[in-house]
């Protein structure tokens, strides 16, 4: 089935789905078109919940509907529980002593060890705290709890409600997911999951995206489906980056026109003349003094191209790794506020969280920082906001605000000509790319995964610089086990 096909089909399944959708998939506009499906052809009173993680996802969804609105719940989970769960229903689940407007609260004198230690805070201060520890989500528990508790609010999500969007599931943890299972198999709503466990980016607070990949693969009601298109490569970059791996190899697609948009450059030499310097143009290698070096040769030729490092934080691959990158954007970017900072934290913030938060990181915009500051912002901010600190990445987090060189890789600025790390590479696209063979072990089977991210940043044009035997030695011989020309897949120059 082709992709489009196949996204015909979600749009007119009816079922609860589950899809794997990758990074260039478009699985927002894919959610959208269906949510717009379900509102013209809904001839009842059921309606729909779109549920993101975060306020920046929850405002694109609703930028994309457009006026169609009417009805639609759309926003955070936490929003959705608490205005559609725990707010009008605690009194009925669990007696009048218990407040209907509360505050959620992250500082340590309000944590908790047990749920009963959480009702007891919730009825007696009106504060709605959380765990000591990332893995146990209290408001997730007290609104399953609820639902259990009350006839009324169980009556109110099944007269309400037919189905239930839920974006990036892989960033549920576990009591997320048990909240939406009920709703699920207990009250019967219909659910449409999409996700990707390999951009899971909320593991810092208990997300597990083996969750997603469980439902994905285990045996339930839900419809599966996979997206792999691409769309952000043309055919010929797609079909280059499908043969080197086995999962993805059956991707390739023939198809008929002039081959020229993946080139073979022989040699170890660099030379531009077969990119368009009008447009963008990413150039990508294994290390900085790599990167450095390239940019210091071509603009010595006449180009302006931009040196964008590799830092400590990408090194990390922590879970606390995604948000510190967002702080040194604040931190680095003028253009960078707090409001987009707080629109990636996946919880809701009230004006009191957001007056302290502010208050906490607002020196970070400066410019005479220090460790001792820098660790003192760090310690404050992940207190009220239930992190867990470790000092190896605080230290790293200091070295990026401290170190100047750090800077354009943090700042904002869309640089035409770029040369910077597959790795820093990663989440970015360009018109054309520029790869050296030599960076990529793949006689060995190694670095495929790597190769793979580099060549799917490119739109238009791949230049392939053939400075390694071993590389076109293996290129043949996959081309000859697959069958297929070099004529069809790339073109030497």
């Amino acid at each position: 089935m082709s992709d489009q096909s196949l996204r015909e089909t979600i749009i007119a399944d009816d079922g609860s789905i589950i899809i794997s959708a990758g990074a260039g998939s478009g699985k927002t506009h894919l959610l959208v078109t269906k949510i717009l499906y379900e509102v013209r052809t809904n001839r009842t009173h059921y309606k729909i919940a779109a549920i993101t993680f975060t306020k920046k996802a929850a405002n694109e969804i609703k930028d994309r509907l457009g006026g169609k609105l009417d009805g639609i719940f759309v926003g955070t989970n936490d929003s959705f529980v608490e205005n559609e769960i725990i707010k009008p229903f605690i009194k009925d689940a669990l007696g009048d002593r218990f407040p209907t407007e509360y505050e959620v609260v992250y500082s340590r004198e309000n944590k908790i060890r047990s749920f009963e230690e959480g009702l007891n805070n919730l009825k007696n201060n009106y504060k709605l705290g959380t765990y000591f520890d990332n893995e146990d989500n209290f408001k997730f528990q007290l609104a399953l709890k609820i639902l259990k508790n009350s006839k009324v609010a169980r009556q109110y999500l099944m007269a309400k409600y037919s189905r239930l969007y839920i974006d990036e599931y892989q960033d549920c943890d576990k009591d997320m997911h048990r909240l939406f299972m009920y709703i699920h198999n207990q009250l019967g709503l219909k659910l449409f999951l999409v996700g990707d466990p390999k951009q899971s980016i909320y593991e810092w607070r208990g997300a597990k995206p083996f969750l997603f990949k469980s439902l994905f693969e285990g045996v339930n009601e839900l419809n599966k489906y996979r997206l792999t298109e691409n769309f952000r490569c043309c055919q010929e970059i797609r079909n280059y980056s499908n043969i080197f791996l086995k999962e993805t190899q059956d991707l390739f697609e023939e198809f008929e026109g002039e081959q020229g948009k993946v080139l073979g450059v022989n040699g170890d030499y660099l030379s531009l003349d077969f990119l368009d310097t009008k447009k963008e143009i990413g150039i990508l290698v294994r290390t900085n003094n790599e990167a450095r070096e390239i940019c210091k040769l071509l603009n010595e030729d006449g180009y302006n191209f931009v040196f964008v490092p590799r830092t400590p934080l990408d090194d990390l691959g922590t879970q606390n790794a995604g948000f510190y990158i967002e702080l040194a954007k604040f931190s680095k970017n003028s253009r960078y506020s707090i409001y987009d900072l707080l629109n990636q934290i996946p919880r809701e913030v009230d004006g009191k969280l957001f007056k302290e938060i502010k208050t906490i990181i607002a020196p970070l915009k400066s410019t005479s920082l220090n460790e001792e500051v820098i660790e003192e912002i760090i310690i404050n901010l992940f207190t009220i906001l239930d992190i867990r600190l470790d000092m190896k990445e605080l230290k790293s987090f200091s070295n990026v605000i401290l170190t100047t060189e750090y800077d354009k890789a943090y700042s904002g600025d869309n640089f035409l000509h770029r040369v910077m790390t597959i790795h820093s590479a990663k989440g970015l696209e360009f018109d054309q790319v520029m790869i050296f063979a030599s960076n990529y072990n793949v006689l060995r089977g190694r670095d495929l995964n790597e190769h793979y991210v580099a060549v799917t940043r490119g739109k238009e044009k791949l230049v392939v610089v053939l400075d390694n035997d071993n590389y076109l030695t293996y290129l043949k011989g996959l081309l000859h086990s697959l069958n297929l020309s070099f004529e069809k897949i790339i073109k030497i120059i």
